[in-house]
């Protein structure tokens, strides 16, 4: 699965001033998207149960997703706008 660079800039752009919407999945996953993008192509994100893994998906394929490890996530959210310095 290819998760165009322009719906990851998009999604970055969004959490980086915590304007993420979350929706509900039957399975019980919450999956988070850039606030006011639900028509248009965008990039979803879910932390999976026990906080080991995030998985990415892009709404125009929601049948296959990219799995991050929790510290490709970290580096991900650590590199945005505003983000809080490491903690070692």
């Amino acid at each position: 699965m290819r998760i165009p660079k322009t719906a990851l800039d998009a999604f970055a752009a969004a959490l980086s001033v915590r304007t993420v919407a979350t929706r509900t999945w039957p399975d019980g996953i919450d999956w988070m998207y850039p606030l006011g993008t639900w028509d248009e192509p965008h990039l979803e994100v879910a932390l999976m149960p026990g906080g080991e893994e995030v998985w990415l998906r892009m709404s125009t394929d929601r049948s296959s997703a990219v799995v991050w490890t929790i510290e490709q996530w970290w580096d991900f959210a650590g590199r945005l706008p505003g983000a809080m310095p490491p903690q070692d």
